[in-house]
């Protein structure tokens, strides 16, 4: 990338014989031309993950995929810039560019005489789309914030790198430097001088230890409606994602509770289960009753009558869904009369007594999946033309659509993000297999037609973290992305985390998704709902794994063969554990096919055998785990006891 500033070192710096010749460069310059353009826009992770309900993380990442199409279609409207990704399609309806989700990444060919004016244009309509956002919060926030420090903060968000290099050769080693110039760009930093404001002695956002909180003391009654709790401090960026259902977003979002919520629903729902429905039904129809006299109770379930509102369902959560639904005038008296803590005290007895009449209780646990794609950086280097490049960021764009359907039509999850080959998804637990197996599917299918021949395909992988709805989500969002560099460590492959919120023992297993793990613990579940397995029979697994490993240590055990005898010792253990009623060779019949990839492996490698029967363990373990967890093998679970 050339630019005035390097013409005029070249002149000064003792070349006099070249100064001609520059001259002509420099006149060459200020003609049109194409020039390959790449923005990166932030600040991504920790943006996102500064949140403590669900729908702060959604609109965070919602956010910045809004500031990202912004600065797209700044290029391709205003500049006419032939876009790269995202990708743009000039027939796409208003509703089709609303759901479109794009990451912090924007790349185009731009043809102009003046690169970095198009680059301060793409930055100043960033700022402005960000500014909106803050702008409606504050307005709605009112006299209730301080004023200088927000407007600080409010300021200091975006980030935003802009590089570019003059299209010449061929377009596979223009998009090489061009990345390599924005990694070099991303090692400075811009750094602004301080502005004036109180910084002694004013309290830290809960949110962000990196920035106060411009919340005013003894204001709690004009926060509590938008579901700020007592004593709590937030800064500017916080607030803007915690309004988000005020300032023109009010689309259903789905809480972790309501998703964890979900599997009991469904339960309850079943037809065989009519009469715990009746009296599920009954004990909702009482607490709108407690409710209505000084609440809109319209507003529960979002103003759905035919929809639970999972809250009331929950004893820590009761009060936290009386108090959003307060008007300020009604705050300030009902706060002080401590109503709604007594409200919380009667509706949570009379859901004791609901769940000992029905020998069920929902499971405070739900799924958190993040998935990326595999090798996506050496396939995009491996594109030889734009057009290539174009259609490959079109079928992302498409695998983003689908995803979303999968997440939230087909297994009532809430989509948090899908941008590119980026996915973040919050599921009940009963889904997440299946959901995680689909999208997985989806990818590579949709790989098969975005990739041009002879380029190798990129594979999908998936972590999933099974996590308690009181864990703090910007935690949980750590646990979900370290389970899937778990995942990556093989690639292709799908990671499981799960660990009681008691503190027990923690399961964590890496399984490729080539030994079809959705069907094998799906499969588990089936033969545990059933009676055919327990939790016996999958922790003796787990021991006979460990006996085998220790022997193999020692060089006590033969190598030849080893993959039928574990088999044997499988079959072993399916006789020694079965139930009185079972059959043995209906036992025998229904759950050793499983592991007959054992003697297969054994036969090449016993190392193979020993890793496979590990990971048919592990997923027995989960398998057992989910069910116990999600309480649907019709025995009542606790939340410490789950």
């Amino acid at each position: 990338m050339e630019d005035s500033s390097r013409i005029r070192k070249e002149t000064v710096h003792g070349q006099p014989q070249r100064t001609e010749q520059i001259l002509q460069r420099s006149q060459q310059l200020q003609q049109p031309t194409q020039y390959l353009m790449l923005f990166s826009i932030g600040p991504v992770q920790e943006f996102i993950a500064q949140a403590r309900k669900t729908r702060d993380l959604w609109f965070g990442s919602y956010v910045l995929s809004e500031i990202s199409k912004k600065a797209a279609r700044e290029l391709s409207e205003v500049h006419k810039a032939k876009m790269i990704f995202p990708y743009l399609d000039q027939n796409m309806t208003k509703v089709e560019l609303d759901y479109l989700r794009v990451a912090n990444k924007v790349q185009a060919i731009v043809t102009t005489d003046n690169p970095r004016q198009v680059a301060l244009d793409v930055k100043r309509a960033v700022t402005f789309k960000w500014l909106d956002y803050a702008n409606k919060a504050k307005k709605r926030l009112g006299d209730s914030i301080i004023g200088p420090m927000w407007e600080r903060q409010v300021k200091d968000l975006i980030e935003f790198f802009a590089v570019w290099s003059v299209l010449e050769g061929k377009y596979e080693d223009v998009l090489k430097q061009t990345e390599q110039l924005m990694a070099a760009r991303k090692t400075l930093r811009d750094y602004r001088p301080n502005e004036p404001a109180n910084r002694f002695g004013d309290a830290k956002s809960s949110l962000d230890g990196g920035r106060e909180s411009v919340l005013k003391t003894g204001k709690y009654a004009s926060y509590a409606g938008f579901g700020i709790k007592p004593k709590e401090e937030l800064d500017a960026i916080s607030l803007v994602k915690r309004l988000s259902r005020f300032i023109g977003h009010e689309r259903e979002f789905k809480s972790v509770c309501d998703v964890a919520f979900r599997q009991f629903e469904d339960e309850v729902r079943k037809p065989k289960n009519l009469k715990m429905k009746d009296k599920v039904d009954s004990f909702y129809r009482d607490i709108r009753e407690d409710l209505k006299e000084y609440l809109d109770v319209s507003k529960l379930a979002g103003g759905k009558a035919d929809t639970y509102d999972s809250r009331m369902f929950y004893p820590n959560r009761i009060e936290e869904a009386i108090t959003e639904l307060m008007t300020e005038q009604q705050a300030s008296t009902l706060l002080i009369e401590k109503w709604p803590e007594k409200m919380t005290q009667s509706i949570t007895r009379k859901l004791d007594i609901l769940y000992n009449e029905i020998k069920r209780r929902p499971t405070s646990y739900y799924a958190l999946i993040v998935g990326d794609g595999d090798h996506m950086g050496n396939c995009l280097r491996g594109m030889s033309t734009v057009e290539e490049h174009q259609k490959f960021t079109e079928q992302l764009s498409r695998f983003a659509s689908q995803v979303d359907s999968i997440v939230t039509q087909r297994y009532a999850g809430q989509m948090i993000y899908s941008g590119g080959d980026d996915v973040m998804a919050l599921l009940p637990l009963h889904h997440c297999l299946d959901a995680a197996g689909e999208i997985q599917q989806e990818f590579i299918h949709i790989m098969k037609q975005a990739v041009p021949e002879g380029t190798s395909l990129p594979t999908f992988s998936v972590g999933i973290a099974i996590v308690h709805m009181m864990e703090p989500l910007e935690e949980s969002l750590q646990l979900a992305r370290s389970i899937e560099a778990l995942a990556k460590v093989r690639r292709d492959s799908l990671a499981i985390y799960f660990q009681k919120r008691s503190g027990s023992e923690e399961m964590k297993v890496s399984l490729p998704f080539g030994d079809q793990p959705v069907e094998t613990i799906n499969k588990m579940k089936s033969l545990y709902e059933s009676g055919y397995i327990s939790s016996g029979f999958a922790y003796a697994l787990r021991q006979l794994h460990a006996e085998y490993m220790n022997l193999q240590a020692h060089k006590t055990v033969l190598q030849e063969g080893l993959g039928e005898l574990l088999l044997q010792e499988v079959r072993r253990l399916i006789i020694r554990k079965k139930p009185a009623h079972i059959s043995t060779d209906n036992m025998v019949g229904e759950v050793l096919p499983i592991f007959a990839g054992l003697q297969e492996l054994g036969e090449k490698s016993h190392s193979d055998s020993l890793a496979l029967l590990h990971r048919l363990a592990e997923q027995c373990v989960i398998a057992i785990t989910l069910e116990k967890v999600g309480g649907t093998d019709g025995t009542q679970h606790t939340d410490s006891a789950s």
